[in-house]
Parts: C-alpha cells; structure tokens; sequence
C-alpha cells in the first residue's frame, strides 16, 4: 500500500533520503541495529557523583530513557531506586558507587539492539502466573463466549453482596494474614482499653470477633470500624495511597476510602501528611498552579463610547444570508453591545463597521481595545483610527482578559444564540438582532442599571408598553431636564457601582492569587499554545 492510499502525507523538511543512519529522539537507527544517540551516551558518561535525592533522580531518569539497552536494569539501579523511597536517608556508600558505575558503562559499552528477525528461532521470557499455574491442574479446553451469551455467569459477576453490620470489613492484602485481635494488642495504646461487648461505661467502642472497633456515626456507612494499631497505620496508608488500585489520587479521596473501613485517632492529619509527603506524587503529578500575580482591573470609563472593546466572534456555520462573523463592540462605560453579522472577516469589513456603527453613530471613543488579529493592525484599521485620533490598544499576548468585558460577551453571546438557533444553523445571523436588544434591556449586576438606560437615559418601550395609553405630560420641558440630570446622575451611579464590584472581585481574585516579581537575568518560561 503506498502512502497515499494510506491517506499519509509526509513533510519534506522532516525526510531524508539514501542515508545509512537516521537520528530519532535521542537514538541512532541503522540497518545494523538501535543504539543511543553519542551525545547522550556522553552526558551519561560525564555525569557528576550524586549529592543529593535530586542528583539521583536526574540521573536515573536520563538512565531510564534508555533502560531497554542495559541488561538487567532493574537490577542494576536497585540501589539507587532504593534512595528514593519514603523515610529513606540519603546515603552514598560503596553500593551505590558500584550501581551507579555499573549504569554508566553498561550504557556507555555502545549497546546495540539489534532488527528482529522472523526467520530466526524465537523464545520468549515471561513471569509466572498464578492463576495459570492453579488452572494447570484441571483438565478443560478453554472457549470464548460472549457477553450477551454468557449472561448466568455475568450476572452472578454482578450481584451484589449483603454488608454485614456486625463483622467488620475484611482486611485487604496489608493484614489477611495476620490475627488482627493480636496486632491490636501490641499497640499499648489499645491494650490500655479494658473493654468488653457488654461494657455499658463506653458505648462507642465494642469488641466484635475479639476485634476492638469503634462505632461508625456515618448513617450511610458500615456500623461498627476496626480500630487500627499504631504500626498498621502505615500499610493502611500504602495500600489506600500507592496501590495500583488506589491510583495515587489526592488526600481527598485517599482519606474518604480509609475513613469508610477503618478507624484510628488522628487520621485526618495523617493522610494529610502522608499524601503532601509522597514523593511519587511530587515527582511526577503536575501540581495544579492558579496564574501567578494579581488582578489589575480596568476603571470604568468616564462618559458612553469613551473606552470600547472590539472582537471578532466566529468562525460560524454559513448562514442563509451567507454570514459566518459577529463582530462585536462593548462600551466599557454602558456595557452596552453592538454587534453586526459579516460574510467574511476582511479588513474593510471591519473598518466599515467601525465608521459607520460606531463613529457616525456614537461619535469617535477616546480607547479602543482589541486583540492583536492581523485585521486590527492592519494600514486602513490604523489609518481609520490616527484619524479619528483614537488610542488604540492590544491586548497581550496569549492574554485575553486584558479585553475582559468583551470577551466574557462573547460567552453570553454563544450561549443566546444556541438557545434559539434552527437545526441546521442557518438563521442565527436573523436571530443576533433579537439577542443583543434582548442583553442592552437586561439590568447588569455590576451596574444595576440597564445598558440601554445608560445609554439613552430612558428604558425601552417594548411590546407590551406600546398597548398602554400614551403620556404626553411626562416630555414637557421641566420633566425633560429631570430626565437628562437623572440620566447622568444613573452613569455616575454606574460607575460608583463598577468600581465596588471590581475592587470586590480584586480582593477574592488576590487571596488566591501569589504576586510574583521577575528579576533579571532570571529565566522564566511561558505556554504558548500551538
């Protein structure tokens, strides 16, 4: 099959043609075999003595990249795995010279794994299966059946079991072979409690089966939990914590599996302790970092249209009129939104907006704020503003909240569109009109008051105010002089009320948030999406 009814398509930067050796992430591939790459053999080589846990996790993590190189490389880095296990004391002593030599020259020997080859004999190496060895014993050929076809025995695998309330939980692989009532009675702690299942002095402890247990205040939860020793705690913890079946997940779950089985004073701190301490989880889970420094909020703008927002919102399904762009203006002083449905998201589509809807209608704003889009810095666009004298500001990079108000309508926007689009997506350019009257009539929490109303210093007349009989007294001229003060005194009110719900929201974003400085030459790195 070639590649192209494989549907493949290859970059011819990326190829080389008619060459003995190809390098691949890290490895030298020939018709001779696989072998690491010298570069990496060297830095393995002129790798320094380990000082400290860091040293040898660097180096067995470099090591491990290679492992299927080294022979026995389980072997050979026991030592050194052993130094990274919880309560161990770093110690670099002959043992772990001679490990640590060992990984060195058998990857430095210029190992080479050589191309399988299918005419050659084959064995194959494996561990020992119990259940395999235990199934040996019995004589019976193995058939496969289906699920739907083996539904007796689905079911049984499925029924679920009676919990007894009166016998505590079985104890998992950490205490099965053991008699738990003597394990109790090592813990002098527990030996001090002179209980008996008829004690009517302390009802909250009960020996079941010679077991001390503890009742459970939990209604949803087993009756009575075992009460664990002091030198069990810690298989608890491993089992419950670093067990495959445990997932190494966080306190939150770990402390929720154990607290259902078992009891012991206490344990609320100790599964704390022990998950914030394990290492693999700091190893290798990413710890979930909200973004560093503190919320700068924009003020509002003084007067309407003084400082606007401009997006482009898109790209949609190809409506019937043949539109597939919003763009979208926010006035950061009314809130209130325009917006205009485009066919394309060309620069003279945005330029004529910006003339027309906001300028000849609006008068021209002090600020505009836009993203850094290749249509926002393009001449006309800045042409169109250097004559208008408007100060035209980008966002950063990456940073979408620095044009905040405009982003977060655009999310609103989404979502009143999905409300009344057709199936087939075709009319939602016929609906955006009815959506945004719809958002420029709503009260806004921030500001309590209307878009609209911030706007025209009037509410708007709907459907319904039409039907009521017309008052011509309110529009005489001293009503009309109350109308404009109380139009403004509203703005002001406005801005008094966006100034507390951002200084509100700065402090709740700031207690969670660390401010960070940046030294130079300090490095710092950055996420820049692909």
């Amino acid at each position: 099959m070639s590649l192209q009814e494989a549907g493949l398509k290859l970059n011819s930067k990326k190829c080389l043609f008619a060459t003995q050796e190809v390098k691949i992430l890290g490895h030298l591939v020939s018709s001779n075999g696989v072998r690491p790459e010298p570069d990496k053999v060297k830095a393995v080589r002129n790798f320094p003595t380990p000082k400290n846990i860091h040293d040898i996790q660097s180096f067995l993590g470099l090591c491990s990249y290679f492992r299927r190189f080294i022979k026995g490389f389980c072997y050979l880095a026991e030592p050194l795995q052993s130094l990274l296990k919880n309560g161990v004391v770093f110690h670099w002593g002959p043992e772990e010279v001679e490990a640590f030599n060992s990984l060195k020259k058998a990857l430095t020997s210029d190992p080479v794994l050589g191309m399988y080859d299918e005419s050659a004999s084959t064995e194959i190496h494996t561990d020992a299966s119990g259940w395999a060895l235990r199934l040996q014993e019995h004589d019976f050929d193995v058939k496969y059946k289906t699920g739907k076809k083996h539904s007796n025995a689905d079911a049984l695998s499925r029924n679920s079991m009676e919990e007894e309330t009166e016998t505590p939980d079985k104890f998992l692989a950490v205490t099965t072979s053991m008699n738990f009532a003597m394990e109790q009675k090592k813990d002098p702690d527990l030996a001090k409690l002179k209980l008996s299942s008829n004690s009517s002095k302390n009802e909250e402890f009960r020996f079941i089966d010679g077991i001390l247990c503890r009742k459970n205040f939990d209604p949803d939860g087993k009756l009575w939990l075992p009460v664990i020793p002091k030198h069990l705690r810690a298989d608890i913890l491993r089992h419950f914590h670093d067990a495959p079946t445990a997932g190494h997940l966080g306190f939150a779950k770990t402390y929720d599996r154990i607290r259902k089985r078992f009891y012991w004073p206490g344990m609320y701190r100790n599964v704390i302790r022990y998950v914030m301490h394990c290492r693999e989880c700091q190893r290798r889970k990413s710890v979930p970092q909200r973004p560093p420094g503190r919320l700068v909020p924009i003020p509002p703008a003084i007067a309407p249209f003084h400082r606007i927002g401009i997006d482009l919102l898109g790209r949609f399904p190809k409506s019937a009129h043949g539109n597939k762009w919003i763009i979208v203006c926010t006035d950061y002083s009314t809130r209130y939104a325009i917006t205009k449905a485009l066919p394309t998201a060309e620069v003279d589509e945005i330029a004529k907006f910006l003339l027309e809807e906001i300028v000849l209608r609006h008068g021209a704003p002090r600020v505009i704020i836009t993203d850094r889009g290749t249509v926002f810095r393009s001449r006309l666009v800045s042409s169109l503003v250097d004559l208008c004298n408007i100060d035209h500001r980008f966002t950063t990079a990456y940073h979408p909240q620095t044009n905040g108000l405009t982003e977060r309508f655009n999310k609103t926007l989404a979502d009143m569109l999905s409300m009344y689009v057709d199936a087939e997506h075709k009319n939602w350019d016929e609906i955006l009109p009815f959506v945004i009257f719809a958002y420029n009539t709503a009260k806004q929490e921030t500001t309590g008051f209307t878009p609209f109303y911030l706007l025209h210093g009037r509410d708007a007349e709907t459907t319904l105010n039409t039907m009521l009989p017309f008052c011509p007294n309110d529009f005489d001229d001293n009503n009309i002089t109350k109308i404009a003060a109380r139009a403004e005194e509203s703005r002001q009110l406005a801005r008094v009320h966006t100034l507390r719900a951002q200084d509100r929201d700065r402090r709740r974003y700031d207690s969670k948030h660390q401010m960070v400085s940046y030294a130079l030459p300090e490095i710092s790195y950055g996420f820049i999406p692909q």
